[in-house]
């Protein structure tokens, strides 16, 4: 068991310790990450979700839609939950709230997930990880852009087209189509050369350690606000988010493996995607970066308490 938490916890800590400290000291500018962030987002990341799915069996795929309906679930309930909280108990904007409850509901799939999950479920780990990052990215980040867009929008302004549009943009980013492509050249059964896979599968490689690197980089940019609120928040996402998810997974019947994933997955610390969002809305980013802060820090203990729990036997 102890071997398996070091392997899994030890270098997702350690690299985002890494971009923090170079944050920090000014070796890399913690202001201005949008160039990684498109490496990241548009070119390393759906090259891996593209190589993933289309290497996967038919019968395999059709095994994930357990995972994608808790997950989503789970994400939702937990998004509606802190939305309402922030708007009407906080009285922030729709916008804030809405970027607030993505940094809450939306856990840190694109860095931490994706060495957590290959180191404690092997192969079968880049599937739940593609299925979890799939998940936000069609139902998740559409929905928060939807907010975002309204508080922008002239008065008179359908929600319903401005929910719409926000979709249909979304189904355009390659974070989107490379996994729906890459699932239509498995079901169609298409095999792709071998140079071609191995092209996508070395550019998917940077995804994780650059994603980490980024994400310590943000953290070191941010001013963290302990107050009860963002506390709360980080704790929401932390521990209430798993508990919520464990009587999903009783509704929903999967393996004892994707089980254990779905919890482990819902346990992972807050994502920057609500930052990123505020940031290019120019929407108050502070609560975001603050319950990113701290909920990572949290999860040095709730995440190591998690693995505990849902270990399995390590993969060969």
């Amino acid at each position: 068991m102890s071997s398996v938490i070091l392997i899994s916890l030890v270098p997702i800590f350690a690299v985002m310790a890494a971009g923090y400290f170079a944050g920090k000291r000014g070796r890399v500018d913690n202001r201005n990450v949008a160039s990684l962030n498109v490496l990241t987002m548009e070119f390393a990341l759906p090259a891996a979700l593209f190589a993933t799915t289309a290497q996967a069996s038919r019968a395999v795929l059709a095994e994930q839609w357990p995972l994608l309906l808790t997950l989503l679930l789970g994400m939702l309930i937990l998004f509606a939950f802190v939305w309402l909280l922030l708007r009407y108990m906080s009285g922030l904007s729709s916008a804030v709230s809405a970027v607030g409850a993505l940094t809450v509901s939306l856990p840190n799939f694109a860095a931490a997930g994706i060495p957590l999950a290959a180191a404690v479920f092997g192969t079968t780990g880049k599937l739940y990880i593609t299925t979890a990052i799939v998940s936000g990215a069609i139902v998740m980040s559409p929905l928060t852009l939807a907010f975002l867009e309204a508080s922008r929008a002239q008065e008179g302004t359908s929600g319903v087209k401005l929910l719409l549009t926000s979709i249909g943009r979304s189904m355009l980013k390659p974070l989107v189509i490379a996994p729906f492509l890459g699932v239509a050249v498995a079901l169609l059964g298409i095999a792709l050369p071998a140079f071609i896979l191995r092209s996508f599968e070395l550019l998917g490689q940077a995804t994780a350690g650059v994603a980490l690197f980024v994400t310590g980089l943000i953290l070191s940019a941010q001013k963290v606000s302990w107050s009860a609120r963002i506390i709360s928040l980080a704790l929401l996402c932390n521990i209430v988010q798993p508990l919520i998810t464990i009587p999903l997974t009783w509704l929903i019947p999967m393996p004892e493996a994707m089980t254990h994933a779905a919890i482990l997955l819902m346990a992972l610390p807050a994502g920057f995607f609500g930052l990123l969002f505020a940031l290019r809305y120019q929407a108050d980013s502070r609560d975001a970066g603050s319950i990113m802060v701290v909920s990572t820090l949290f999860s040095l203990v709730t995440l190591t308490v998690a693995l505990s729990l849902t270990a399995l036997p390590t993969p060969s």
